[in-house]
């Protein structure tokens, strides 16, 4: 692994090369800049926050209160050029327009590090907020839930409780709203829903030994995604949350009947990203840990509900989308891990956890880097060029692949989901805490 082609990421291919036929049948919030910083960083750019969207939509975005930045102080050598996809389908994706507000991180001089410069919020994201408050509530209440524990004292109950304190709105909820965007209110609901089941439960459970007792109450949630016709039908042994559940899975089925077939392909690969493990040892390549991390990240559910966000019937097995979703798959993990840095390291020093599973720690190990600033530098070189990769996916699918206005739909939300992921993990509080909240804030 050296380190110098990382960081050529800014070098594109003059020739797009081919992509695979498709098959017959298919269809610390700011730092300090230093001198090695850029000075192009966002960060040393007034903040604005009136103009992260244009002038009247203001509504239509969950309130921005927190402006994490990962990367501080950027090295020179790194300074991305903005690439704003290009629409290449015939016309627009029609949910774009009735759901989607465009959003402008870098012209409201936030922080915002990824060189893919395009990201929606979507308009519906205070049923977003409802409908996690709504399912949160049902967890609290629930009796299996309140009763079994996962570990030093905590229960299922206590966790999703923990989200419910005050700035809910500032945490992981609202995830759902940045990466989906082009989602109706009906279909953004279900997948908040599974969003919501994904954070609070995707570590406990998979830690989690079989036989025991949250074992068990996974048995019950995965068998009701899974398999719902073979559930317990008795509505008066049921728990509300069994019911919502269950309510969820029937809707999302409603959904495919009538446009797509993404909400299946969803809640298959919900149930297998709970199977997850952690690896046994070190990663002993950066490939090692991608490979681990592109099914722990949960990639194939992220881009299964872009699929349904959009009522889709895109084959997501055709072999022309094979690189650009393992490499858009790669972002959403590094991306997290970037984001989740410090506050894993924090919690390392303090015996909170006992390993670290961060690409920012793998540089460091593999490269002998001296310190942590230098192994961010590092992870955010290969974050780039990773991305120069995805666009040059985009290029080359617009020069060989031969797609459809779907397939091109499709390509868009996936990358949204991305882009939408860093702008998350920016402006959420899950990362940055108190020491990333700005003023003043978007009231609507």
């Amino acid at each position: 692994m050296s380190l110098p082609s990382f960081f050529n990421w800014q070098i594109r291919r003059s020739t797009p090369r081919p992509v695979p036929s498709a098959p017959s049948s298919a269809s610390d919030s700011s730092g300090s800049s230093g001198s090695s910083a850029s000075s192009a960083s966002t960060h040393q750019t007034k903040r604005n926050l009136t103009k992260v969207v244009s002038p009247g939509d203001s509504a239509h975005i969950s309130p921005i209160k927190y402006a994490y930045d990962p990367v501080p102080e950027v090295p020179q050598y790194l300074s991305p050029l903005p690439f704003e996809f290009p629409h290449y389908a015939t016309k627009s994706c029609a949910y774009a327009t009735l759901n989607a507000v465009k959003i402008k991180p870098r012209a409201a001089g936030l922080p915002y590090r990824s060189s893919l410069d395009y990201v929606r919020g979507n308009k519906n994201w205070k049923a977003n907020l409802d409908e996690s408050v709504k399912l949160l509530e049902l967890i609290v209440a629930d009796k299996a839930a309140l009763d079994e524990e996962v570990g030093k004292g905590i229960t299922l109950s206590k966790i999703a409780k923990k989200e419910l304190r005050p700035g809910l709105e500032h945490r992981m909820v609202v995830a759902t709203s940045y990466m989906f965007p082009f989602a109706d209110e009906r279909r953004l609901r279900q997948i908040a829903t599974l969003m919501i089941m994904y954070f609070v439960f995707d570590d406990k459970v998979e830690e989690t030994p079989e036989g025991s007792p949250l074992s068990n109450f996974r048995t019950d949630f995965l068998r009701r995604f899974r398999e719902p016709s073979s559930v317990e039908s008795d509505v008066s042994t049921m728990s509300e949350l069994q019911h919502h559940l269950d309510f969820t899975v029937r809707i999302i089925g409603e959904e495919d009947s009538i446009s797509g077939n993404g909400g299946k392909e969803m809640l298959e690969a919900l149930m297998a990203a709970f199977h997850c493990v952690h690896p046994d040892g070190d990663f002993h390549s950066l490939e090692d840990y991608l490979k681990f991390r592109r099914l722990n990240v949960g990639a194939r559910f992220v881009i299964a509900a872009a699929k349904f966000s959009i009522k889709s019937s895109v084959d997501v097995k055709d072999p022309r989308f094979a690189r650009y979703l393992s490499l858009v798959g790669d972002h959403y993990g590094i991306i997290n891990d970037m984001a989740s840095y410090d506050k894993e390291s924090k919690a390392l020093r303090e015996g909170e956890t006992q390993d670290m599973i961060n690409i920012v720690a793998v540089f460091q190990t593999l490269l002998s880097l001296p310190d942590a600033r230098a192994a961010k530098a590092a992870a955010y070189g290969y974050q780039l060029q990773v991305e120069a990769w995805i666009v040059e996916e985009i290029e080359a699918l617009e020069s060989f692949g031969k797609l459809s206005d779907e397939d091109w739909w499709f390509v868009e939300a996936v990358l949204l989901s991305a882009t939408g992921n860093v702008f998350f993990c920016m402006t959420s509080s899950r990362y940055g805490g108190q020491a990333a909240m700005i003023e003043p804030q978007y009231t609507s």
